[in-house]
This record gives C-alpha cells, sequence and structure tokens, in this order.
C-alpha cells in the first residue's frame, strides 16, 4: 500500500511539474517574467544585477496558485545561485528559520576570523 501511494504521488508530482513547464512556456508567463526582470533589475539578496538567466521566483508555493501571476508581490526576480539558496534553505530539515540563524552565526565567525 505504501507503495502504491507513493508511486501516485509521484504520477502527480510529474503531471504538476509538467503542468508548470508548459505554463512557463506559456507567452503569459513570458511576458510577465520580461516585465518583472524591467521592473526589479536587482536580486535582492546579493545586490548584483539580474542575470539574463534570473528566476522569477513564487512566493506562494500552493500548486493551485502556481499560474496567478495577477499580484506581483507574490513574485520575487532572484539570480540563479539565489533562487537555489532560498529552496534549499526553505527545504532544510530542521526548518528554514534555524538555518538562517546558523548561516548567520557562520558568516558572522568568518567575518571574525578574517580579522585574525
Amino acid at each position: 500500500m505504501y507503495r502504491k501511494s507513493g508511486i501516485r504521488k509521484m504520477k502527480h508530482t510529474n503531471r504538476a511539474q509538467s503542468e508548470k513547464t508548459k505554463f512557463r512556456r506559456s507567452s503569459k508567463w513570458l511576458r510577465f517574467r520580461k516585465s518583472m526582470k524591467a521592473e526589479q533589475k536587482f536580486d535582492p539578496v546579493t545586490g548584483s544585477r539580474l542575470a539574463p538567466t534570473c528566476n522569477v521566483h513564487h512566493l506562494d508555493l500552493r500548486e493551485e496558485n502556481y499560474k496567478n501571476i495577477d499580484r506581483r508581490e507574490r513574485f520575487v526576480c532572484l539570480n540563479t545561485q539565489t533562487h537555489e539558496v532560498v529552496h534549499f534553505l526553505h527545504q532544510a530539515h530542521r526548518g528554514w528559520r534555524k538555518a538562517v540563524l546558523e548561516l548567520i552565526k557562520i558568516l558572522r565567525n568568518m567575518d571574525k576570523f578574517s580579522k585574525d
């Protein structure tokens, strides 16, 4: 039974990913992406200029809202590495808040030890 439910979930995930890919190829999404990039210009985490390959990241991760691009405040442009870090931290095993606090500690120690 576990195996069947896992297969069912995998099929749903594959279908959902396929739908997302199809949507990201649509003219509606491509126009939205272009307008977001023109408006934002910089990666909010790194402060660096957005690359041509930047991602328009959905802040609302619910599948049922994936195609809803009516509310621009639910999106942010991120360069590729920033986008990967955001997803990595969000999915952290002990929760993203703890992961971010640990990251801050590490960065502070890097500053501290680099000044010695």
